[in-house]
This record gives structure tokens, C-alpha cells and sequence, in this order.
């Protein structure tokens, strides 16, 4: 089974019909949406969220027969199901690329590339001053990640230090991993008298395909970072390139504006007028708050009344399609199902990772 069937496959068995193709390649591809947002979390899938940039629909839908044709998932209605074989080859996938647990997609995803550039850059030119050789090519031109190197790069007797202390931190990081992933991760890195390695190179090298390159590389990537902000005492170079990256903001850009206002104290009526839009677009940013953020109260926009029927249905029903609680529920509408279902999200019994 190759990467895209794997994932592909894991979605489908996620979202268990309740959602379509379209729905899945949003998420493969990190489409970043109110929606997607939503969906992430109440189906728990947000790890793997933008795990497959580029992914086309047509190559879903030619990878959707291909599972459809080897037994591996059933359609019905336009909705797909995972069969029992289909459960069998996914437990498979995931023993052989365990890996894929280290990602953090909706939380990383954005930093993963400034993270490498600077930490690439970081190392190539560490390495370069404590041998007195200034003459190397900056692996990365992009003038904000060679200033954010520059504001962070130490002087003259201190740079053996942080490069013995980088050196540590790098060390014990890669030891929790596999001897693959270590490898992938240090092929790409440039240092003295060594230009790191392209995904295609390092594929080449490990004769390993290279979508598997990318995927395990950008996995080390959300260990890295998770490990720099969560234990920054242990990591305290990796934690100081990290700084200033956004990690902590899982909102769209327009829903911010929105929180932002909210924190200001300003009412939905009030948030619709400054902003000019239309209610139910606030209404998404609501939902997408009430997801990422466990201090915002839905309670002045649902009573606590129909919180307790809306979580009651979903006990009955035991779907997440909001049609279908909705039709069970007529006085309620769709956006304060949708508030409370994504305040609830964790409790709905989304606390597995993966399987």
C-alpha cells in the first residue's frame, strides 16, 4: 500500500461516511477553512491536517477506486466506509510507518518550513565561524530568515558553547527516534565542507521512495518543535529559533480579527457591523474559537438548555452529521449544534491519535 492509498484510507475509516472526497482532500491538502478547522477536530484528524500538499483530486479519486477495487472500502450514497480488510491494511500501514505520529499538522504545518530554513542556516553558519571559514553559500536566501539567524547568532567565545549545546539537544532528540528518521533528518542538513542532501537524494540514498523522505523529514520537523516549546528548559537553542514562529495560532486569519474584537468585549452584533460581513461568517469564526480556545463560554450564544439536547442527541444518534441531529432537533439551529459539538469535540471521544 503506497503513502496516498495509506492516507487516503485513514481518512475514510475517520470520517466513517460522514463526510465526502472533497471533504478528505481538503484536509490532505491543509485547505484552511472554518470547515476543515471543525472537521479536524471533531473527527480528530487534525495531526495529519495538510499531511499531502498538492494532492489532486483526480489522483484521489483514482487511488478511492483503487481501495474500492481491493475490497479495502465500500460506497454507498457517495459516502465511503472502511471494510474489515480495509481495517487490517491501515493497522499494517501505521506498524510501517509509525512515523506519521510525530505529525502535528494543524499546529506546525505553517512554522515547518521557517523552522528548517533557520535551523539549516543556524547549523551551516555555527559550524562555519567556529572554524573561522566565512566564505560558505547561505543555504537559504530568504532576508527574514537570514536576519532572525543573525539577531540570534552568538559571539566570538560563545560560539562553541551553543554549538556543543545544539550539538546535545540535537543528539538526545534524534536518539528518541529511529535510526531512519535520524538519518533522513541529518542528510538534509548542510554543515562544514558538506551541502545537505535533497528529498530526492536522500531517497536515492536509503532507497526509500521519496515521498517517504518528505514525510519522515517533516515529521522530525514536529518533534522538533513540539519538543523545543513544550520542554524549552531541555532545548534552549531549539526553543530560541523556534521563538517568533506562529505556533500558537490554529485560527484563520480572519477568524483572529474576530477573537480579537471578542477579547475586546464587543458582541457578535457589534463584531458583524465593525467587520461588515455577514452573520453567518461570524458565526464559523465562533465555532473555530470555540474549538482552539477552552476559555471562550458558548453559554451567552446557547442556554445551557440546548447544550444538554444537543449533546443528548448525539449520544442517541451517534453521528456527527449535522443534518441528521438537526432533523431531530428543528428549534435548534445548525450553528449552535455546530458550537456545541466543537466545544465538546474532546469529549466526544476524539482522544486517539490516529487508530
Amino acid at each position: 500500500m503506497n503513502m496516498t492509498e495509506g492516507l487516503l484510507l485513514y481518512f475514510i475509516k475517520k470520517f466513517n461516511g460522514e463526510r465526502s472526497l472533497s471533504g478528505f482532500l481538503h484536509m490532505l491538502n491543509g485547505k484552511k477553512t472554518s470547515q476543515t478547522l471543525s472537521d479536524g477536530h471533531l473527527f480528530n484528524v487534525s495531526s495529519f491536517f495538510g499531511i499531502l500538499p498538492g494532492l489532486h483530486r483526480d489522483e484521489a479519486e483514482q487511488t478511492a477506486a483503487e481501495l474500492l477495487k481491493g475490497g479495502m472500502i465500500c460506497l454507498e450514497k457517495d459516502r465511503y466506509t472502511v471494510t474489515e480488510k480495509g481495517e487490517k491494511k491501515l493497522e499494517d500501514f501505521f506498524d510501517s510507518h509509525s512515523y506519521l505520529y510525530a505529525f502535528d499538522g494543524m499546529r506546525y504545518k505553517p512554522a515547518e518550513q521557517p523552522f528548517y530554513q533557520m535551523l539549516s542556516l543556524y547549523i551551516q553558519s555555527l559550524s562555519h565561524a567556529i572554524r573561522n571559514d566565512y566564505t560558505f553559500f547561505p543555504v537559504s536566501q530568504d532576508p527574514a530568515v537570514l536576519h532572525s539567524v543573525k539577531t540570534r547568532f552568538p559571539k566570538g567565545e560563545e560560539r562553541q558553547r551553543e554549538a556543543d549545546q545544539l550539538y546535545r539537544e540535537m543528539f538526545a532528540l534524534l536518539c528518541e527516534r529511529t535510526d531512519i528518521d535520524a538519518e533522513v533528518f541529518v542528510l538534509r542538513l548542510s554543515r562544514h565542507n558538506r551541502t545537505g542532501l535533497t528529498n530526492k537524494q536522500v531517497a536515492q540514498v536509503l532507497n526509500i521512495p521519496e515521498v517517504e523522505v518528505q514525510l519522515r523529514f517533516r515529521s522530525m520537523l514536529h518533534f522538533f518543535l513540539k519538543k523545543a516549546k513544550e520542554e524549552n528548559g531541555d532545548y534552549r537553542v531549539l526553543n530560541k529559533l523556534a521563538a517568533g514562529l506562529d505556533l500558537d495560532k490554529p485560527l484563520t486569519l480572519s477568524a483572529q480579527k474576530t477573537w480579537h474584537l471578542l477579547n475586546e468585549g464587543k458582541s457578535m452584533d457589534q463584531i458583524i457591523h465593525i467587520r461588515r460581513m455577514k452573520k453567518s461568517t461570524i458565526e464559523d469564526h465562533l465555532v473555530e474559537i470555540a474549538i482552539h480556545y477552552e476559555r471562550f463560554s458558548i453559554d451567552p450564544y446557547v442556554t445551557m438548555e440546548e447544550q444538554h439536547r444537543i449533546l443528548n442527541a448525539y449520544t442517541v444518534l451517534q453521528t456527527k452529521k449535522l443534518k441528521v441531529i438537526k432533523d431531530k432537533l428543528e428549534d435548534i439551529s445548525y450553528f449552535k449544534i455546530r458550537l456545541v459539538l466543537g466545544k465538546a469535540g474532546d469529549v466526544l471521544g476524539t482522544a486517539n491519535p490516529v487508530i
